[in-house]
């Protein structure tokens, strides 16, 4: 058989150059660099294939590759940032259109300073980027553009966190704009690794991961029907949240507020500083609390003295008695019962080590079950357990500030540029907030996360051709997504 080459456009093969060869794929045109070295072995020169250079097309002619001129730029540094002729698009388009009522609330309270909170804000949202890298990532968006204002440098970012961190007023007025004193409020904190040793909040401390590493508090106030992150307090890393609840729901300006907690926060003495500061609360207790009466479910008269509900799609069944003058609850959900069972029972088998059928004779019983301890008396048990069930919601948060914008730690040194910088973090939280709740509520979590949804829009560029700015192409998944989630670019 003789095999033909294929025979190029010649709107395709004028933009050859030496070092350089055409492919088309899936009918669509591509300019790669090559090189050539001798093989010993096969005594010939043999051809090797170099990355991409940009795409051919017959209307624009060549289109840059977005990630070569990235590339480029970032290896000859700020003064070539000036020669780049693609820039990414569809988050910065995101941050202008779909975040607009942010950025008219910021600038409300922040004046003339709310474009280029936006700006910081994009850097760390797309990119997570420190704020040396900001400078580099401005100049390779389209943001300043839509936006209409300047890119700046690294020296003008610290600048500005450091005058939004004086503006605690303003701050806390934009945190309060969200929230419906109507509204029941979910509490809960976490704590931020520092490397600083100047600052007095960043203090030696103990959290649930035994750190006791220099490190400060981050209390978070968060609406349960909004689902949004609305209030935060910094606090040394020596003071337990318990202790602050009052003065951040005072800072706040609420009344109604529940604070729903994890596993390891029940103790007596928090029990006790709950009451004496009379906030409502509603603590899980781990199975093995003195205070649960599993004799019910030991007896098998549970369902007969309890009621039930339905709870996404699955039966939960649930009573309540009196323990300590508060109200204890208690829930058994089956579907977990019975995928609890199987999983001790299999780990019998491929780890007989650490389980055994007397530790599931010991367990069985509890298997299943929740229980809830609480001071409000005004809800039934239902209420209860939804109220703690939007807690999943502040864990997914805290998991959006920690593994996806990389906020679990800060190397900064200056007390009041931290607090901007914290704050730059809670606006990326609302966003973070915003698009899973977007994702949810459209069926798509279990296709696409919120990282991948960024990194999806990424991908649409804009290119500079002959000094005008044109839409370049991107993929079928892209444009997929942006279908699915109603986004016009």
């Amino acid at each position: 058989m003789i095999k033909t080459s294929r025979i190029h456009p010649s709107w395709a093969t004028r933009h050859k150059r030496p070092g350089t060869e055409l492919r088309c794929i899936k009918d669509r045109y591509y300019l790669y660099e090559y090189k050539t070295v001798y093989d010993a072995s096969k005594k010939r020169a043999r051809k090797i294939s170099g990355k991409i250079l940009g795409s051919i097309t017959q209307q624009a002619g060549f289109i840059p590759s977005a990630k070569r001129m990235v590339e480029s730029s970032a290896g000859h540094g700020a003064a070539s940032s000036k020669k780049i002729l693609v820039k990414e698009f569809g988050m910065a388009r995101l941050v202008s259109e779909k975040f607009l009522a942010y950025g008219k609330k910021l600038e409300n309270y922040f004046g003339a300073l709310y474009k280029e909170l936006l700006a910081i804000a994009y850097c760390r949202f797309v990119y997570k980027c420190p704020l040396k890298n900001i400078p580099f990532r401005l100049e390779s968006s389209f943001l300043p553009e839509l936006l209409s204002f300047s890119a700046f440098n690294e020296k003008t970012a610290s600048g500005i966190l450091n005058k939004i961190g004086a503006m605690t007023e303003a701050m806390q007025d934009y945190m309060k704009s969200f929230i419906d004193k109507s509204d029941y409020i979910l509490i809960d904190a976490t704590h931020v690794l520092s490397h600083s040793q100047q600052m007095p909040i960043a203090r030696r401390g103990y959290n649930t991961q035994l750190n006791f590493d220099t490190q400060f508090n981050l209390l978070y106030i968060y609406s349960a029907t909004g689902r949004m992150p609305v209030f935060y307090r910094l606090l040394p890393g020596n003071i337990r949240e318990v202790k602050a609840f009052k003065n951040i729901l005072l800072q706040a300006g609420l009344k109604k507020s529940i604070i729903v907690a994890d596993k390891g926060f029940y103790s007596k003495a928090n029990i006790d500083l709950l009451v004496a500061e009379k906030l409502q609360f509603i603590l899980p207790l781990k199975r093995d609390n003195q205070l649960i009466d599993y004799q019910s479910l030991t007896s098998n008269t549970f369902k007969g003295l309890g009621t039930f509900f339905i709870h996404e799609k699955r039966t939960i069944w649930c009573r309540r008695y009196v323990s300590e003058n508060m109200l204890l609850h208690l829930f058994l959900d089956e579907s977990l019962r019975v995928k609890e069972e199987n999983d001790y029972l299999t780990r019998i088998t491929t780890h007989p080590e650490e389980y055994s059928m007397k530790g599931y004779h010991e367990k069985r019983n509890t298997l299943g079950s929740l229980a809830l301890l609480t001071n409000i008396k005004s809800e039934n048990s239902e209420e209860i357990y939804q109220t703690y069930k939007s807690r999943m919601e502040i864990e997914v948060m805290f998991d959006g500030m920690k593994n996806v914008l990389e906020a679990d730690h800060t190397y900064m040194q200056n007390q009041q540029t931290l607090e901007g910088w914290m704050f730059i973090n809670h606006l990326c939280l609302q966003w973070y907030q915003q698009l899973y709740i977007e994702l949810k509520e459209k069926k798509l979590l279990k296709k696409i996360s919120v990282n991948d949804y960024i990194y999806s829009l990424t991908d649409i560029k804009k290119v500079n051709i002959n000094g005008t700015w044109h839409l370049n192409e991107f993929t079928h998944a892209t444009a997929k997504l942006l279908k699915a989630v109603g986004i016009q670019i």
